[in-house]
């Protein structure tokens, strides 16, 4: 009930209730935006994961992470250690390099 709908002659009760609802309202407002307020870094950083694995699942970046893991395996070549560098390359490199299949884009004339 907004104050346009109470009757030119309310009573004082009725006047009190539409007062009471008008701050509930109000509070319920004034909550769900701080609530928006609160959660704006979440959903940044939501964002921020979902477009760095739409921009990394169409790049050649997996290929990268294996011949980094690669050089470290021939830099890193003491004690023995360049075995279990190459080791953590050669599996990394299927696992990374395992893609979903792309979907074609779309442009506004028609499907690509």
């Amino acid at each position: 009930m907004s104050l346009t709908e109470l009757p030119a002659k309310a009573s004082r009760s009725e006047l009190r209730k539409a007062m009471l609802r008008l701050r509930l309202e109000m509070h319920r407002q004034e909550l769900r935006h701080e609530t928006l307020v609160l959660l704006q870094p979440v959903r940044q950083a939501h964002y921020f994961g979902q477009h760095w694995r739409e921009e990394l699942r169409n790049s050649n970046a997996p290929l990268w992470v294996a011949g980094g893991a690669l050089l470290l395996a021939t830099l890193g070549v003491r004690r023995g250690n360049w075995r279990r560098w190459l080791r953590v390359a050669l599996v990394a490199f299927p696992l990374l390099r395992r893609q979903p299949p792309r979907q074609p884009r779309s442009t506004p004339d028609g499907p690509a």
